[in-house]
């Protein structure tokens, strides 16, 4: 991290820090009543151990489910004793391994997150406890309702204080986008936390029953039924998690059997996937889509696994008319394959089979032309052709950044969508992902550039050494 970048975070993490301290305040002259030592041991037991199972996001930042033990915590017994539980349960966790800086950062985004959450919630009516778990007699469906309505409102300030401090921290210590940063680690995950953030009610449930079934009232019975809700939740969210990561791990290594067949496009699925997904974000289309187009990306070469395409990916000549068209068939021999998955059928498969249309319609193997190509298809139809140029290839060393840009202005509105190619151009996150996955350093051009003289016409989404065409 550069000076200027250290000390912007350092103002950061002080202003992140002094705002926690002023709600901690407000939190403890709001409720000062302490719940006892075996009540907030009980909690501070459940958060580290749950805090110890942490889920790694996409941008230098990790998250534990936690948050469903300092939920449970505010709404029981308040902002202020809920900090002091989520404070030291990630002192416990994180003095050995992590850097002060960071460190004070976590614990001071979770006060604010959590504590001043919990101030909007108790103004707007919410009680500590709410009015359902105090088991007093006569509670109408509708103070149930609204109780309920209530900490739905906390829990989605929660998230959203949660998500937009570590978002920030990340972008400005990183020098990157707080929006593309923010996409990638929340907007995938974001329902699927309010969706948990449910069990916190349970487990407060289960906590105030405790206190009834069990006459002696102590604190294993209160560990008991804090951690056992919170442990079932973090095996679940772990299956879930893994059967995700093993998935895509399996497709990964499908796709490395396909391209070992040819040296020059190692890694060229994983690229393209993952410039797709970028393209895809910076669109800002719903996570559930730019999943797909990630797949789809991964795969969209799948075809040419099957054995008749191994003597056109090794040779070195240029091709024969014949080969040519056998070549083209890839694409829809890999929207077959793709289709034999339920859940790729549709969508997937359609993007799969329409990478290689062109926004003119000259493409294959449909001729579609316009917005009647697949969106996910022309993202990554661009995606192809920028990694094919920025990697080396048998006739010719990786081409520089610039004269990518040059050449897709060139080909905008004929091969290419043209309002993808301007997003591509003029996104500063696209443009230095490209510059990571090429291994190139990003061009210090911020307007489009232009290539002099008279260029070679270059057909980029066709394969290997026969891509070239004096124009």
């Amino acid at each position: 991290m550069d000076q200027h970048l250290e000390r912007r975070t350092r103002l950061f993490v002080a202003a992140v820090t002094a705002a926690a301290g002023l709600v901690l305040f407000a939190s403890w002259r709001s409720h000062r009543e302490f719940p006892g030592f075996f009540q907030l041991g009980s909690f501070l037991a459940a958060a580290v151990l749950v805090q110890n199972l942490r889920t790694q996001l996409r941008v230098s930042a990790s998250g534990s489910i936690a948050f469903v033990v300092h939920l449970t915590t505010g709404i029981l017994f308040g902002g202020f004793w809920a900090s002091i539980v989520s404070v030291l349960s990630t002192f416990l966790n994180q003095v050995r391994r992590t850097p002060p800086i960071k460190l004070i950062f976590n614990a001071s985004q979770r006060v604010l997150s959590l504590a001043g959450s919990l101030l909007i919630y108790s103004w707007l009516g919410g009680g500590i406890p709410p009015e359902y778990l105090k088991l007093t007699e006569g509670i109408s469906a509708t103070a149930v309702q609204w109780d309920i309505v209530l900490f739905f409102v906390f829990a989605v300030l929660y998230f959203l204080v949660n998500s937009v401090l570590v978002s920030a921290v990340v972008a400005i210590s990183s020098g990157r986008r707080f929006r593309e940063i923010w996409n990638l680690n929340t907007r995938g995950v974001l329902g699927y936390d309010l969706g948990a953030s449910a069990i916190a009610l349970v487990v407060a449930w289960f906590y105030v029953r405790a206190q009834v079934w069990v006459p002696f009232n102590l604190g294993p019975a209160s560990l008991v039924a804090v951690v056992i809700p919170v442990v079932v939740l973090r095996h679940i969210y772990g299956m879930y998690h893994r059967l995700q990561e093993t998935g895509r791990e399996l497709l990964e290594v499908m796709v490395k059997a396909m391209e070992a067949r040819d040296p020059y496009t190692s890694g060229h699925s994983i690229r393209v996937s993952t410039l797709s997904g970028a393209i895809a974000n910076e669109m800002g289309l719903p996570t559930k889509q730019v999943e797909d187009i990630r797949t789809a990306g991964l795969l969209h070469d799948v075809g040419k696994i099957h054995e008749e395409f191994a003597p056109l990916l090794r040779k070195e000549d240029k091709l024969t008319e014949k080969e040519f068209a056998l070549l083209q068939t890839h694409s829809a021999r890999g929207a077959e394959l793709v289709g034999i998955i339920s859940s790729f059928r549709g969508s997937i498969q359609n993007m799969v089979r329409n990478h290689h249309e062109r926004w003119d319609g000259a493409g294959y193997p449909d001729g579609l032309f316009d917005v009647d190509i697949p969106l996910g298809s022309r993202i990554i139809m661009i995606s192809d052709t920028i990694d094919a140029m920025t990697t080396d290839r048998p006739y010719r060393k990786a081409l520089s950044i610039d004269v990518v840009i040059a050449e897709l202005q060139r080909c905008k509105a004929t091969q290419f969508d043209p309002k993808l190619v301007d997003l591509v151009i003029s996104s500063l996150a696209v443009r230095r992902l490209i510059s990571d996955l090429s291994g190139q350093q990003p061009t210090s051009v911020a307007e489009p550039v232009t290539s002099p003289g008279k260029s070679k016409r270059v057909i980029w989404n066709a394969p290997r050494a026969w891509k070239r065409r004096e124009g």
